[in-house]
């Protein structure tokens, strides 16, 4: 199956801009994350983009496509806020079976499968709320032509909507003719929807768009994910902590490309496994202070090493608690998947360690994280931080936790309460765990 993603600057500085996402560096670590997961399922992988977005991520990232298309100058009279043309003049420019794939989007398994003799694949179907609806009736007065097709969304009597974070299919004069009606309906409204600002057409004129002639001609649609998804209820698209045993796809949607803790877990996990790229994405951005020098041509078998070594230090108190790049480098990478081992160790029953990282600080209402490049990060603090921290102290077994955590209940505390207090303290510590505060050690037989 050929594999296609798209990248339109949209007459943008694309070294400042931020694409959606709460800084450039997410951005660009978003397409090296997206491209090399493809890359590891798929062997035909093919971009679609402008003379900008070819010097970037193939002259300067180096992303490892297998072709490449440059046709997206001629969006170039449009609004850059109307990103999804760029996507539907990429699912025009393939001439056969194709699935488009968002730079936003990551894999850790082959998901054509599905589409198997089906018309039509996407992400899964949407349910349109007052979210949308809110959208579109700032939107309508700038619409003098409304296709016909559009009419019952219009009025209210149709709220369906596809995602498309996937999309494509074996129905390519299907797929062309709705390009040509996604595209006529911009164009035959663009002296007014050009001016839009901050409001997000795109979702009209190609996912709602999409459903409406689909359900209009009795297209037979697969769906990646079979839910039906509230507007803005998408949960979960975002755990990379629990990849790849219980989540193969994530999809960084809306608010999570503005979201810190999963912006920087990301980050992480392209430093971990594409230390190389991280590289290229440093000098492409200029960022500092640098991680080159401990990441640059690292081998995941001594990254392995390194972040056992981290932890043994943690555990004998030789971590400097000063800012210390390399620690903090390692800080991160340690904290992908640590909830899952947190978890992995309850369940067996074995004594582990739990371990406070570095840089970090802790007050009542926040705690702070000192993060790379400057993007530290402040998560809501819960009172019972302060327990969890001062039962810890410099380090702490899971038993010794546990008698010293009820030890803080009053006497009178029912024993069923007890249990469930406990639970809660291991969530929080989850949680914790996950932003890289905490760590857990198997202890040394």
């Amino acid at each position: 199956m050929k594999i296609v993603q798209s990248f339109w600057s949209g007459n943008k500085d694309c070294l400042k801009d931020s694409y959606g996402w709460s800084s450039p560096i997410y951005h660009y670590a978003s397409w090296i994350l997206s491209c090399n997961q493809l890359q590891k399922y798929y062997d035909d992988v093919i971009l679609v983009t402008d003379k900008v977005g070819y010097d970037i991520l193939i002259n300067r990232l180096h992303l490892p496509y297998s072709d490449v298309i440059v046709c997206l100058d001629e969006l170039s009279k449009y609004n850059s806020d109307m990103w999804a043309l760029a996507k539907i003049k990429a699912y025009d420019t393939l001439d056969e079976p194709f699935i488009h794939v968002d730079g936003d989007v990551y894999i850790w398994d082959k998901f054509d499968r599905c589409l198997g003799n089906h018309d039509l694949i996407v992400q899964n179907i949407e349910t349109t709320s007052d979210y949308y609806r809110s959208m579109w009736n700032e939107i309508r007065p700038s619409i003098d032509i409304l296709p016909e097709i559009m009419e019952k969304y219009d009025q209210g009597t149709s709220q369906k909507a596809y995602n498309m974070g996937i999309f494509g299919g074996n129905d390519i004069s299907f797929i062309k003719s709705y390009c040509k009606q996604a595209v006529d309906f911009v164009n035959q409204n663009l002296e007014q929807v050009n001016k839009l600002k901050g409001i997000n057409f795109n979702i009209f004129f190609e996912q709602v768009l999409l459903h409406e002639l689909c359900t209009r001609y009795g297209k037979d649609v697969a769906t990646y994910i079979n839910e039906d998804i509230g507007d803005n209820e998408y949960q979960g698209f975002a755990d990379f902590d629990n990849v790849p045993e219980d989540k193969t796809y994530l999809h960084l949607l809306g608010f999570y490309k503005r979201t810190p803790t999963v912006c920087n877990k990301m980050l992480a996990y392209v430093i971990k496994y594409y230390p190389q790229y991280m590289v290229y994405l440093e000098k492409l951005l200029a960022l500092k202070p640098s991680i080159a020098g401990y990441i640059v041509n690292v081998t995941q078998d001594k990254m392995d090493y390194e972040i056992t070594s981290y932890k043994d230090s943690l555990m004998n108190g030789k971590v400097d608690a000063k800012f210390n790049i390399k620690n903090m480098v390692l800080r991160n990478i340690s904290s992908i998947g640590a909830s899952r081992e947190l978890e992995s160790y309850l369940k067996s029953g074995k004594k582990f360690m739990i371990v406070p990282t570095n840089s970090f600080s802790l007050a009542k209402k926040y705690i702070r994280i000192k993060e790379l490049y400057g993007h530290d990060m402040t998560v809501p603090a819960l009172s019972v931080d302060s327990v969890i921290f001062d039962i810890i102290g410099k380090k702490t077994d899971n038993e010794k936790f546990c008698y010293a955590a009820e030890g803080c209940l009053d006497i009178s505390f029912p024993l069923e309460k007890r249990k469930d207090f406990i639970k809660f303290l291991w969530k929080r510590i989850s949680l914790l765990m996950s932003y890289g505060v905490l760590v857990p050690v198997k202890c040394s037989l």
